[in-house]
């Protein structure tokens, strides 16, 4: 009996040329870092915003010392949300300022953390993520490290950054107290590090304070009542390790229960924060901005601007 292979070379050769169905995994998680190379180069297909948190460790008397990092980073994870695109984890310690003379804080300086910042700047930039978004909050020297990197960045390579300082952009909303009571706590909750803020009794009464004898500086406090004083115009240190974020004591939870009240509260005033920011719009502007610089400005300036051949 002859057998003929045609009909299952046929087969063979329809089964090979017809393109397989894809398949990726849903996101499980919008943190760049956990992803898949194949979850990353999909979302690429869609979109190239991602979100990156610039904050400090340093003291905070009885709060967590990195508590200027976690808050930027509960506010990536929520602008990621709102927009489905991703966030990763930025630079933790970026320059402290006055707090370097105590134990908990890290020090590196704003020209370390340019340099750093400018190598992950240059890599997403290569990975595809053209829109990046670096966010601060809570941390006063932040723009000498990210506002000088995103100027430099789109003088030599053109492409426009956006920083955003929460801390200047947040008065802006004119919100009431009661909008923002708890954003400290909801950004910790929505980072998932709501267990790191203490409870009430967790420190004794010596512990909370500064100690009761700190030197005065007059001249600083001379410069500060005529306006002149800041991380932006002028170099200082706190005087006690407990002094900075000094002033009326925070309101702590009594119970772990009510911890993740408060957390839980504060994530709601997060994303209500979060949607009044228009991002979506904002995204779509930094494209054209890109757009236009790029095709307008650099034809008609040339090579008198940096970066050009």
């Amino acid at each position: 009996m002859r057998i003929t292979t045609a009909p299952i070379l046929l087969t063979t050769a329809l089964f090979t040329l017809a393109p397989l169905s894809a398949q990726v995994r849903k996101l499980h998680t919008r943190d760049l870092t956990r992803l898949s190379q194949v979850q990353v180069a999909d979302y690429l297909k869609r979109s190239d915003i991602i979100f990156i948190p610039v904050g400090a460790v340093e003291t905070n008397g009885i709060m967590p010392s990195d508590r200027d990092y976690v808050s930027p980073l509960g506010v990536s994870i929520a602008m990621a949300e709102e927009l489905d695109a991703l966030y990763m984890p930025g630079l933790i310690w970026s320059y402290p300022g006055t707090t370097m003379i105590a134990q908990a804080t890290v020090n590196i300086t704003p020209t370390q953390g340019i340099a750093f910042l400018r190598s992950l700047a240059d890599s997403l930039l290569r990975q595809g993520f053209r829109r990046q978004v670096y966010i601060s909050m809570g941390q006063g020297p932040a723009p000498l490290t990210v506002g000088t990197m995103v100027r430099e960045f789109f003088d030599e390579k053109h492409v426009p950054l956006l920083y955003i300082d929460m801390d200047t952009f947040l008065p802006r909303l004119n919100l009431s107290p009661e909008a923002r009571a708890k954003l400290l706590y909801g950004t910790h909750y929505m980072a998932g590090r709501i267990i790191d803020i203490p409870l009430q009794g967790d420190y004794g009464e010596a512990e909370s304070n500064a100690a009761a004898d700190i030197p005065r500086n007059t001249g600083l406090e001379g410069l500060g009542k005529l306006g002149f004083t800041g991380s932006l115009a002028l170099g200082s240190w706190v005087p006690d390790v407990m002094a900075h974020g000094s002033g009326k004591p925070p309101a702590l939870p009594k119970t772990g229960a009510e911890r993740e009240q408060w957390g839980r509260e504060g994530q709601a005033q997060l994303v209500a924060i979060v949607k009044r920011m228009n991002l979506k719009e904002a995204m779509e502007d930094l494209k054209k901005h890109d757009e236009f610089s790029n095709k307008v400005l650099v034809p008609k300036f040339g090579k008198i601007l940096p970066g050009v051949e």
